[in-house]
């Protein structure tokens, strides 16, 4: 993922600090007792966002212990116990790392294809363990990324059509097991994340896209001579502040067990935030590409 779903600190109470912290180092442990080591690496702050808005959602409250980490090896951390949640977000993660890598391998070449080669194989055999737990979604993602790859083969100029193919990847994320109205407004949050975070990540990209000659929904969409977003910034604002309400009004219908503060601070203040700074060009040097760790 992109690791650009994350909450406003200073706003944060100390103990939604921590309950943020305790997620992030549980989602850490349970990927390493479910796929090993290598595949933590791949661990970012929108991954902790979708195990604390299913956490949630779910009627357990989850427990903490006391735990060790390569990160931390010698004082323990606040880390939230295993639970199905935090499992089934392992498994997602397991599964979206192993299709970035395909994409990556898709769209570069030379020593970033190089390197996505060996990190293939690497972790080709997480990827079967994954498949086999969710053979549905693992379907839903490969054809959603099929479907952008041809869009973008044919340089689209349309942001819906390209967001929307991204969208119901995270869409199709919600757990079924929940009765019909919550699992219907999950989706519709999870889908309007999905557009976000698309649209959001072709922003920030778009310098990047520009010097390699890589498809960029944004550049063909307003026909760019530069990577410059001026121009265009109060038409992806409105663009992007769509989705940020269809997600808000979506979480004001979810029927939340625990952390309503820490999930609405990254609703209603850290994607706002995220979006001035991406659009502004400020977005590198507030933290930029730090999708994971302490915050």
């Amino acid at each position: 993922m992109f690791g650009f779903i994350r909450p406003v600190k200073p706003e944060l109470k100390v103990r939604e600090v921590e309950r943020f912290q305790s997620v992030y180092c549980g989602l850490c442990h349970e990927i390493r007792r479910r796929y090993g080591q290598l595949q933590t690496g791949f661990l970012s702050y929108d991954m902790t966002f979708l195990a604390l808005i299913l956490q949630a959602v779910d009627s357990e409250c989850t427990e903490v212990e006391h735990a060790r980490c390569i990160a931390s090896p010698v004082r323990k951390k606040t880390v939230a116990v295993s639970s199905p949640m935090l499992a089934y977000t392992a498994d997602i993660s397991a599964l979206l790392t192993y299709h970035k890598i395909q994409d990556t391998l898709q769209d570069e070449s030379g020593a970033k294809r190089m390197a996505a080669v060996g990190l293939e194989r690497l972790v080709r055999a997480d990827y079967r363990k994954a498949q086999k737990l969710l053979p549905e979604l693992d379907v839903i993602i490969r054809q959603c990324l099929d479907e952008l790859l041809v869009l973008e083969k044919q340089q689209t100029p349309s942001l819906d059509r390209t967001a929307d193919t991204f969208a119901r990847i995270l869409q199709a994320i919600a757990p079924k097991e929940q009765p019909e109205l919550v699992q219907r407004v999950m989706q519709q949050m999870f889908y309007h994340t999905g557009r976000w975070l698309y649209l959001i990540d072709a922003c920030a990209d778009l310098k990047d896209d520009f010097r390699t000659g890589s498809y960029n929904p944004v550049r063909f969409r307003f026909k760019l001579e530069t990577p410059d977003l001026t121009p265009i910034k109060e038409q992806m604002e409105r663009t992007l502040e769509r989705s940020l309400l269809d997600i808000h009004n979506a979480y004001q219908l979810l029927p939340l067990h625990q952390d309503e503060g820490l999930i609405g601070n990254i609703i209603d203040l850290g994607l706002p935030l995220i979006t001035r700074q991406v659009l502004d060009g400020t977005y590198h040097v507030n933290g930029g590409h730090e999708t994971h760790g302490s915050l």
